[in-house]
């Protein structure tokens, strides 16, 4: 398992670190490292240290789990390996909204099926949407989805102190979105390539950031 911090100078993680005091059978290596103004500290601990505390948990993954939940209290996240792209869009006044999970296709729901894409949501540790407006048609029957959040427009402003919408961006671009599928997959290449802005290109920070970076 590797999780991460932000810290604001690197003499901080020995606090992040103390509640490994309530996990004295675990080992593990730390790492600092600088980025944009402050630091990122990543801890690695081997999965198979977690089978040692089977006994006083039922099992291994219950382990990881309780060690995942102490280590969230101190401020630390899960480095998500994996992620999904989500978008939505009213068609007829009714909402549609689209995944399209890394390495993957996209899979439309309607808005009678909402609850089950959510489901599919929760599996990822990464979300990646485009602008957070379409945040709000789930937040009600998902409100964890904040924690998981990586939202390109946050993401552009923080650089250029502006955004452009999805639409105008697809523009300069050169990209034609017809539908729900086309924005998925234009999401997509923005957090993977380039991005051609007005005013020059621009590469996106990576997906696995922490959520809560200065």
């Amino acid at each position: 398992m590797k999780i991460q911090t932000v810290l604001q100078k690197p003499e901080e993680n020995a606090q992040k670190l103390e509640f490994f005091k309530n996990w004295e059978e675990l080992t593990y290596t730390t790492k600092v490292m600088p980025y944009e103004n402050c630091y990122i500290a990543v801890v690695e601990v081997p999965d198979e240290d977690f089978q040692k505390l089977v006994g006083i948990f039922q099992s291994k993954e219950e382990a990881m789990g309780a060690f995942l939940s102490n280590a969230m209290e101190y401020g630390w996240e899960v480095i998500p390996e994996n992620y999904v792209i989500y978008h939505a869009q009213f068609e007829d006044d009714k909402l549609f909204a689209g995944l399209l999970p890394k390495d993957s296709n996209p899979v439309v729901f309607d808005h009678l099926h909402l609850e089950n894409m959510v489901k599919e949501m929760a599996k990822y540790p990464r979300i990646v949407v485009y602008s957070y407006d379409v945040v709000t048609y789930i937040k009600d029957i998902y409100p964890e989805v904040d924690s998981k959040l990586y939202v390109i427009t946050r993401e552009i402003a923080k650089v250029k102190g502006y955004a452009p919408d999805m639409e105008q961006l697809a523009q300069t671009c050169g990209v034609n979105l017809q539908n729900l599928e086309d924005k998925l997959r234009f999401i997509q290449e923005l957090i993977t390539k380039p991005i051609k802005l007005k005013d020059g290109d621009l590469l996106l920070p990576p997906v696995d950031k922490p959520t809560l970076i200065c």
